[in-house]
């Protein structure tokens, strides 16, 4: 397998773990914000417009409050939202930390949940994705090591060298070499497939026989060696 997709499931996991840090942490700090700050009512005076080129525009309330000594407070809601959720001049619960009354949200399930959730689920899934891209990485790395140190060679029939389009990287697919030939542990005709290749292989593998390392105990553990043709990638 690759070396790019050990890249790729790393990058995946690194994004995914920064992003899950992110949603933990807004959540940790809304939550604590709940808990230890000061509850009272807001008045949304304004609604903040954002533009995006691929969305459109959302909306985020600013919101005026008071707080226990009278002093006046602004804030923008965290969350945006087209159409908009709040209108001017309507009344908000607003949680606020008396200790610094900067630090203000609506108290709403949005505004304390949203972000962590978004950031939390996309994290989760990237970090979910890349990790076990790098686990079956690793994992098919091994059994190759063992198979190329250990395994019984045959040769297969070549068949086919054909796109995989089931991968694509930067709009791309590579090719795969699929070859069959009777299993020395089953008897059976078996299809081999090899790892996923950057080139064509077709011309030069027409009416010729394929490498294949197998694993006897372990019919399904098998190893199309095609290094006369390719590079390790």
């Amino acid at each position: 397998m690759p070396r790019l997709f050990a890249w790729i499931g790393a990058a995946f996991l690194a994004f995914g773990l920064v992003f899950a840090i992110i949603g933990l942490w807004t959540w940790g700090s809304n939550r604590a914000l709940a808990e230890s700050g000061t509850r009272t009512t807001g008045t949304v005076i304004d609604l903040a417009r954002r533009h995006d080129s691929d969305s459109g525009s959302t909306y985020r309330p600013v919101v005026v409050f008071h707080d226990g000594r009278g002093t006046r407070h602004e804030f923008v809601g965290n969350v945006g939202s087209s159409p908009p959720a709040y209108s001017p001049g309507e009344t908000v619960a607003v949680i606020y930390d008396p200790a610094a009354p900067r630090r203000a949200m609506i108290d709403g399930f949005m505004d304390r949940y949203f972000l962590s959730l978004i950031f939390g689920g996309l994290g989760g899934l990237f970090a979910v994705l890349g990790g076990a891209t790098l686990f079956f990485f690793i994992r098919r790395r091994r059994i190759v090591a063992r198979l190329k140190a250990s395994g019984v060679p045959i040769s297969a029939r070549f068949i086919e060298c054909y796109r995989d389009t089931s991968i694509k990287v930067n709009g791309r697919s590579p090719w795969r070499v699929a070859g069959q030939a009777a299993h020395p542990a089953t008897g059976k005709v078996q299809s081999f497939t090899s790892d996923p290749v950057w080139v064509d292989l077709s011309e030069q593998l027409l009416g010729r026989d394929i490498r294949v390392l197998i694993d006897p105990a372990r019919p399904r553990h098998y190893f199309v060696d095609l290094s006369e043709y390719v590079g390790e990638g």
